[in-house]
């Protein structure tokens, strides 16, 4: 075998080391945080409870610094909006169905 004048190559790893991973954190957040803002309008209590693990996976990729800080950030975010927004239709809510139930 010739090599033109040049050394052999050296041998080269058969794959490099994984990527320490953990994304999925972050992209649960992100997730949770759409689907509670959806649900918000449609079914508080589900808005409500999936923006709260949402904000809590969040908080738990930021603290661990995985994912993009972006898609954590924006996670975050989306969490919070669906837990306020779930509460305030649920405030809504029992400011309408109170007085309805009680002039009966």
């Amino acid at each position: 075998m010739s090599t033109n004048g040049y050394p052999p190559a050296q041998n080269t790893p058969g794959a490099a080391p994984a990527a320490r991973g953990g994304n999925g954190i972050a992209i649960g957040s992100l997730v949770l945080g759409i689907v509670g803002v959806v649900f918000s309008f449609l079914f508080v209590w589900i808005g409500l409870i999936a923006g709260i693990v949402g904000l809590v996976l969040g908080f738990l990729a930021r603290r661990r610094a995985v994912g993009s800080r972006g898609m954590v950030l924006s996670g975050i975010i989306l969490s919070a909006i669906a837990i306020v927004l779930s509460i305030i239709f649920i405030i809504i809510a029992i400011a309408i169905v109170v007085p309805a139930v009680s002039n009966n």
